[in-house]
C-alpha cells in the first residue's frame, strides 16, 4: 500500500476551510481515476468537512503548521508516496516525506504562501509547486523566482485557475433550485452564502448578517431567497427549526456539500457571497451576478478589490443592511446584472481540478 498512499496536509481550523475543500476536490478526482490509491488527510475537524469515503481522516488539534509533532508522527506512520501540502507545511515535514522516498507537492493561492514555496529552505524538498490564481491562472514565475528555480534545479511549476468541485445535485439538499430548464417557470432565488461560516464580526457570526440581509431582500423585493449558513457555523439561527425550512419566507440551509453548492449558485438569480478563495471561485465558475464582501482572512480584501476592479462583482461592506441594499439594487438593474456576468466571462476562470489530478498521478507514477 505504501507505493499508492497519498496524504493531504491542508491548512484547516475553525475559521477557514478553503484549503481543506480544495484538497477534497483533488482527492475525489484522484479516487475517480485510481480507486486503488490509499488516500489520507491530516485535518483539524473544526474545518467542518463532512466524512467522505474517498479518504481516511486523521484528526489534528490545530492547523498542521501548529500541530508539528502530530503531523510528524502521522507522516512517519503513513510513509506516503505523495504528500500534498496546501497552505501549510513545515520544512521539516517536506524533508521527512522526501527522505522517506515520497514526492512533495506544494499548493499556494496567496502571495505569502507562494513566497514560502520559493524559499531556498523549501525549494529543494518540493517536486511540484501548484500556483492557484485568479482569472485564467496564477502569474508564471517572475525573474527572481526563475533564478531560484535554476539554483535549486526545480521544482516543476503548474499554474492553475481554480480547483473547484464539479457541480451536482444532492437529494440531501431537499431539491435545491438547480439551473432551471427551458420549461421550468419557477423564479430563480437569490443565494446568500458567506463561506465556511466560522467568521465573526463584533462577536456575531457572519452567516447571521447574511440571513438578516436575505430577510430584508425578500421583504423588499418579494423574490425567493436561500441562505447557506456554512459547515463551521456554530450559532442558533435555526433554533430548532428544520434544516432547509423557512425563516420569514427565506429558506435556510445549515450546510451543503461543495458540489451541491455549485449547483445552487448556478441556479441563482443573483448571489451574495463572501470573498474567500474557494467560494469566490465557485461564484465565478457559476457566472451569476454577485454582490461580494470580505468576511475575514487577510487575503479577502485584496481579492475583492481585484474582482470589483475587473467588473466581475459588485463590492459591499460587511453589514446586513448594506448587503441587502446592494442586492436589492442589483435585482432591479438587469443591465448591471448582464455587465457583471460579462465581467466574469472576461476573467476566463476555468476549473483545473482534473488537470491538477492528472499531474499528481504522473508525479506518483514517475
Amino acid at each position: 500500500m505504501g507505493s499508492t498512499r497519498v496524504v493531504f496536509v491542508p491548512a484547516s481550523g475553525p475559521r477557514g476551510s478553503g484549503e481543506a475543500f480544495r484538497c477534497l476536490n483533488l482527492a475525489r478526482a484522484l479516487h475517480a481515476r485510481r480507486p486503488d490509491l490509499d488516500l489520507h488527510v491530516l485535518l483539524d475537524p473544526r474545518a467542518g468537512l463532512a466524512p467522505d469515503p474517498c479518504w481516511t481522516v486523521h484528526a489534528l488539534e490545530a492547523t498542521p503548521a501548529r500541530a508539528v509533532a502530530a503531523v510528524t508522527e502521522h507522516l512517519d506512520a503513513l510513509a506516503p508516496a505523495l504528500a500534498v501540502f496546501d497552505g501549510s507545511g513545515r520544512t521539516t515535514h517536506l524533508r521527512r516525506v522526501r527522505r522517506g522516498g515520497g514526492r512533495v507537492v506544494w499548493v499556494s493561492n496567496r502571495k505569502s504562501r507562494r513566497r514560502r514555496g520559493f524559499s531556498p529552505r523549501r525549494l529543494r524538498w518540493i517536486d511540484l509547486h501548484v500556483l492557484v490564481g485568479p482569472g485564467r491562472g496564477a502569474a508564471p514565475p517572475g525573474v527572481v523566482e526563475r533564478w531560484m528555480l535554476r539554483l535549486a534545479r526545480g521544482p516543476a511549476i503548474l499554474t492553475t485557475s481554480a480547483i473547484a468541485p464539479v457541480a451536482a445535485a444532492d437529494p440531501a439538499c431537499d431539491d435545491p433550485p438547480a439551473s432551471p430548464r427551458a420549461h421550468d417557470e419557477r423564479p430563480r432565488p437569490a443565494v446568500f452564502v458567506s463561506g465556511g461560516g466560522g467568521q465573526r464580526v463584533d462577536g456575531r457570526p457572519v452567516p447571521e448578517l447574511f440571513l438578516e440581509a436575505a430577510l430584508r431582500f425578500h421583504r423588499t423585493t418579494g423574490s425567493p431567497a436561500v441562505v447557506v449558513l456554512g459547515p463551521q457555523y456554530a450559532g442558533d439561527a435555526l433554533d430548532g427549526k428544520p434544516d432547509g425550512g423557512a425563516i420569514g419566507g427565506v429558506r435556510v440551509i445549515r450546510s451543503v456539500p461543495t458540489e451541491t453548492l455549485g449547483t445552487l449558485l448556478a441556479g441563482a438569480h443573483l448571489v451574495v457571497a463572501g470573498a474567500g478563495n474557494m467560494l469566490s471561485n465557485q461564484v465565478l465558475l457559476a457566472a451569476r451576478p454577485c454582490v461580494m464582501t470580505a468576511t475575514g482572512g487577510h487575503d479577502q480584501p485584496a481579492r475583492l478589490a481585484r474582482l470589483a476592479a475587473s467588473g466581475a462583482v459588485r463590492p459591499a461592506p460587511l453589514e446586513s443592511a448594506a448587503l441587502a441594499d446592494a442586492a436589492i439594487a442589483l435585482d432591479r438593474d438587469v443591465e448591471a446584472q448582464a455587465e457583471l456576468v460579462e465581467g466574469i466571462r472576461r476573467l476566463g476562470v476555468v476549473n483545473d481540478t482534473e488537470r491538477v489530478a492528472a499531474r499528481l498521478l504522473a508525479l506518483l507514477d514517475a
